[in-house]
């Protein structure tokens, strides 16, 4: 994925590929970034991005603002129907979140994200990974907000290590939706069955004392992350129900069976909720495509 956006970025000569009323010529971001090498904190960064952006483009805003002791980062463009599915705009969103976090060393906790669109039904889930917090949307900005005391954090990244970065970008902004020690993905860890288990959780007992912590702790850092210990869960029944409904032609009736569902019709309707599709329609769908793309090959 990193390398197709590379390909986008060198052909069209556009960071911002083709989403914004002016091109940002490849080679901005990276002149943005020797700016923020003297910056000895993570606010130090976040302003010197703001004002090199706001003085370069005329259809990007950028801003950082103090509201009592939460920090809030707000983007806006002059043209949003250049970006009808707003892909571009939740792209620029993380880049900024994964910068925060990369920079200083670890993930930057968010309170909330916030954006005017409606809620997009079709990649819902997928938001909790993008932005894991509290989800805001239809409101007046297009932002996140964190805890203030976290521009105080120290840049720890070397001159070295931003030239390593760029040249692999935009992998890390795809990669880091939250640091590796990170609660939330230690559990998920713990709970996912191995190559041929059955699909059998432990409970949230086991799974503290696997951790070394206590299920009221853990319950408590999980919420801090914008996860809880049923999401998992649920998270990686439906993943697994995915892999196994496009994987060979296993009835449906059985595929329920092996990730908990006692009756097929509820299992079919958590299928939709998760994917818009019944199992059977979106089997149909993938092996249609696939179908279409053997043709073109």
């Amino acid at each position: 994925m990193a390398h197709l956006v590379q390909q986008l970025w060198y052909s069209m000569d556009d960071e911002f590929m083709g989403f914004t009323e002016n091109r940002a010529k490849v080679g901005l971001f990276g002149l943005m970034t020797r700016f923020i090498v003297p910056c000895e904190s993570l606010g130090q960064v976040l302003q010197a991005g703001v004002r090199f952006y706001n003085l370069t483009r005329t259809d990007v805003f950028l801003g950082l603002s103090h509201h009592g002791d939460e920090a809030r980062f707000e983007t806006k463009f002059s043209r949003p129907d250049l970006d009808p599915n707003h892909y571009f705009l939740e792209f620029w969103m993380v880049i900024w979140h994964r910068l925060a976090g990369w920079i200083t060393g670890g993930p930057l906790p968010l309170r909330w994200a916030s954006f005017t669109f409606s809620s997009p039904l079709e990649y819902q889930e997928e938001f909790k990974y993008l932005f894991p917090c509290e989800q805001r949307f239809e409101q007046a900005i297009n932002g996140f907000a964190f805890d203030e005391k976290y521009l105080r954090l120290p840049v720890v990244r070397s001159k070295a290590e931003l030239k390593a970065m760029l040249k692999a970008a935009p992998l890390m902004f795809m990669t880091m939706p939250s640091s590796d020690l990170g609660i939330a993905r230690r559990v998920r860890a713990t709970m996912v069955p191995r190559q041929g288990q059955a699909v059998d959780f432990p409970s949230i007992e086991t799974v503290a004392a696997a951790l070394h912590t206590t299920p009221q702790t853990l319950r408590r850092k999980l919420n801090r992350e914008g996860s809880s210990y049923g999401e998992i869960k649920e998270n990686i029944r439906r993943d697994i129900a995915i892999q196994r409904v496009l994987k060979g032609n296993a009835r449906i009736e059985d595929i329920a069976q092996a990730v908990g569902y006692a009756e097929t019709r509820s299992f079919t309707r958590a299928f939709h909720q998760w994917t818009g599709y019944s199992p059977l329609q979106y089997r149909q769908r993938f092996q249609q495509s696939a179908g279409r793309h053997d043709m073109l090959s």
